[in-house]
């Protein structure tokens, strides 16, 4: 009798679990952040190679209204290949216009790639109690050169309720965990697609701040199997973990105070010089930091990039990005090695001997595409052999 009584009161219990209403929250000029790292299997023809990426996502609300969140989004992408060796690069940056629901549910134009995951997670209308369980539609898009694959997902969620977050989030506190899973299998008909199958599965853990309207940090687990037309399949396995941030667009006042900060630093230094952007505040070293046709940093680069080091200390949660740029002078193809390999060196001398965190750096070479300065005379040239580095403030 007494095991029948507990268990009356469990299920009572259970009936009268509280419910609560789930929805994205966002206001203008709320800026959200996603930083996503991927660690990745790549196998093909028997070998298994190992990739990372990581991936920086910065939402900015426009406008908010009755249909959503009018977002503009800037998806920037990078890899270091094999895992754990070397540096990040810099691959690809994409924009997007899209208009996020407070369900969740996003609708973007075919124009844009990004997002390629669309509505995940989303939520049902009615409150929701631990238990509880739904099921709700989104998109996968894929894009290749033949064309733009359209893959329509049906999503199971489950809720958990409050769980502590993982260690890995370095998160210490508890959020509603929600879990989520789909399966496709989705057969190509273009005959320019070098895929007659695609077929994918993905299992997410994710701790969702219902104060907050937005998630905190997931864990998903994503298989796709690519069948070619050729005969050949490729498997690649994915874990990706993601952060979220929400804060506010930096206001004017903001940035000229970091500008006028870090002038203050570098007055007596004529190697640095500093100046705003649209992406946040840009640290032009000039080409004293090479000998000619070299990517090895002389002492006196290395001097200067210990005041850069002991500026971007300042400001560890930003993210800092590496560009190198050359003159006109050379082929095209020597100058963009050349300027990749110069900003490589200062990110390595910046997390080796300077130990800054990897994490927050990347690097990219630019060649002689972006030029401050005509080429056509020995001043303009010099201005344009140049390393930025960039504190993300956007």
């Amino acid at each position: 009798m007494r095991h029948f009584a507990v268990i009356v009161l469990l299920c009572a219990g259970a009936l009268h679990a509280k419910k609560a209403k789930f929805s994205f929250k966002f206001e203008k000029n709320d800026v959200i952040i996603i930083d996503k790292y991927q660690d990745i299997r790549v196998s093909e023809a028997g070998q298994t190679k190992s990739r990372e990426e990581k991936n920086r996502i910065v939402l900015t609300v426009n406008e908010t209204g009755a249909n959503g969140a009018l977002m503009n989004g800037v998806f920037n992408t990078y890899s270091r290949t094999p895992k754990l060796v070397g540096q990040f690069r810099r691959d690809r940056d994409f924009v997007s216009k899209f208009v996020f629901q407070a369900d969740g549910q996003n609708i973007v134009s075919d124009d844009y790639v990004m997002p390629n995951l669309r509505s995940l997670p989303a939520f049902p209308e009615q409150e929701l109690a631990p238990g509880d369980k739904w099921k709700l539609p989104a998109l996968e898009t894929m894009d290749f050169d033949s064309g733009k694959i359209k893959i329509p997902l049906e999503v199971s969620y489950h809720l958990i309720g409050e769980t502590e977050l993982p260690e890995e989030s370095q998160i210490k506190r508890k959020a509603d965990e929600v879990d989520y899973k789909y399966a496709f299998r989705k057969v190509v008909s273009d005959p320019r697609s070098p895929f007659h199958t695609i077929v994918g599965v993905s299992a997410d853990r994710l701790w969702f701040d219902r104060e907050q309207g937005m998630p905190l940090f997931d864990i998903n687990r994503l298989t796709y199997t690519f069948y070619l037309r050729d005969g050949n399949i490729l498997r690649m396995a994915y874990r990706i973990d993601s952060w979220w941030k929400k804060t506010k667009r930096a206001t004017d006042d903001e940035r000229k105070q970091i500008v006028s900060d870090t002038n203050k630093d570098i007055a007596t230094n004529p190697n640095v010089s500093v100046r705003e952007t649209a992406e946040g505040i840009v640290l032009d070293l000039n080409s004293i930091l090479f000998d000619t046709d070299s990517a090895r940093l002389t002492p006196q680069a290395q001097k200067d990039l210990e005041v850069i080091a002991q500026i971007l200390k300042k400001y560890p949660d930003r993210e800092i990005r590496v560009s190198g740029h050359t003159d006109s002078t050379g082929r095209p193809a020597y100058n963009q090695t050349l300027s990749e390999q110069r900003a490589k060196s200062v990110v390595l001398d910046l997390t080796g001997p300077k130990a800054m965190d990897s994490k927050r750096f990347s690097y990219r070479g630019y060649g002689e595409a972006r030029p401050v300065a005509p080429n056509t005379t020995p001043e303009g040239r010099a201005k344009n052999r140049r390393v930025e580095i960039l504190i993300v403030t956007e």
